[in-house]
This record gives structure tokens, sequence and C-alpha cells, in this order.
């Protein structure tokens, strides 16, 4: 796994929730944009009747200052920032070892990494540190 697995770190997510009607999406990017905010990850799924855009920001409590004073209801949670190679199996080798420890993972994502040779990889898992730990002891 240690030739194709980079890094994991503690990261926060913000989850933004949506009425589920045009321009809700464009509100939260323009606030960002207007703060000077850059968005590392994205992820938006729909629910009934709401929305949940998940994002990982470069500037985590700005982001939220800047979200909460639009107005906009959001969630917090600590995640995962798995950085793997971009290349097929670059995930694998720490999805496995995470099973093989006993973590669920409940929910992952992926966004490009500054570095195109490798992947960020988003996930909410049962035991965040335990999560990190396996990852660097493989």
């Amino acid at each position: 796994m240690s030739k194709t697995l980079f890094s994991a770190e503690p990261g926060k997510q913000i989850t933004v929730f949506l009425e589920n009607r045009p321009g809700t999406l464009s509100a939260v990017i323009e606030t960002l944009r207007a703060s000077d905010l850059n968005m590392r990850a994205l992820s938006l799924s729909e629910g009934l009747d709401v929305g949940y855009l998940r994002i990982i920001a470069d500037k985590h409590d700005d982001a939220v200052a800047a979200l909460k004073n639009a107005g906009h209801m959001l969630l917090e949670r600590e995640v995962v920032l798995l950085t793997v190679a971009n290349k097929p199996g670059g995930l694998s080798g720490a999805i496995k070892a995470w099973a093989d420890a006993g973590i669920n993972v409940e929910y992952a994502y992926s966004a490009d990494d500054d570095n195109v040779e490798q992947s960020l990889i988003v996930a909410r898992v049962n035991d965040i540190q335990k999560a990190i730990k396996v990852v660097h002891s493989a």
C-alpha cells in the first residue's frame, strides 16, 4: 500500500443545506467567491426537499463565517483527507486496510489534488484517528 498511498490527515467539511430550487447553489458559490475562498472539494446530492452541498474549503473557519453571515444553514463534520495515487488501484490499499481494521466508510467523494499525479479523497468514517493511524502504519 505504501507505494500508492501518499497521506491521510484530519479535515473539516462544511455541509450546506440547500433548498431544491434554481439559484441556491449559485448563492453559496458566490458567497465563497466574494470572500476570496476556494473549494478544494465539492459534492452535491439530493434529498427529498433539500440538497446537501459538502465542501472542503481552503480556509475552513473563514468559509463557515462567510456562509453563516450570508444566512446559509450548515453543519460542520470531521473527515479524513486521504491523498492517493491518481491511477487504477490508487485507493484500494487504504480502503482494504480500513476494512481489515473494522473502519466503516459512511460516505466519500473525490477531488483533484494540486498535483495531477494524486487525488484527494474526502471520507467520513466511524473512527477518524484510527483511520489515519491505519494508513500511516500500513
